[in-house]
């Protein structure tokens, strides 16, 4: 009857106290990033994206902002994934139909995106930069 309730103490103690461990699994941060990268570029919400970027100067960055601003984008369609060096890093192709404001002519670009996840920051960079619209 002890060891039965001893048992019973010790696996609920077992779950509640693996329940509180915060397990990261980069991949489902992954979903989390890509899918808020990719609603702020559809937003034109470029300030927001390049909280994704890694490493950019922010003069440049700055200044992509502006060259972006022209633009507005119509659709951010993935095209393909591939999960690289053990889940650590990502590329993807996305295909980005966008138009520029002053003329309205619709075109479309294949972004390849390369990501990298931060194990410290727990969280993914974009190593590739901003999509290059034209």
């Amino acid at each position: 009857m002890i060891r039965t309730t001893t048992a019973i103490v010790l696996m609920i103690g077992l779950v509640m106290g693996c329940s509180s461990l915060k397990i990261k699994d980069p991949m489902r941060d992954f979903d989390k990033a890509n899918r808020a990268y990719r609603q702020a570029i559809s937003w034109s919400e470029y300030v927001v994206a390049a909280t994704f970027l890694k490493n950019e100067d922010e003069e440049k960055v700055a200044a992509q902002i502006e060259h972006l601003n022209n633009f507005r984008v119509t659709a951010y369609e993935l095209r393909g994934m591939t999960v690289i060096e053990d889940g650590v890093r990502v590329r993807q192709v996305v295909k980005i139909s966008y138009f520029r404001k002053n003329d309205l002519v619709v075109s479309a670009i294949a972004d390849e995106q390369l990501w990298e996840y931060d194990p410290q920051k727990h969280t993914w960079l974009l190593l590739t930069g901003f999509p290059k619209l034209k």
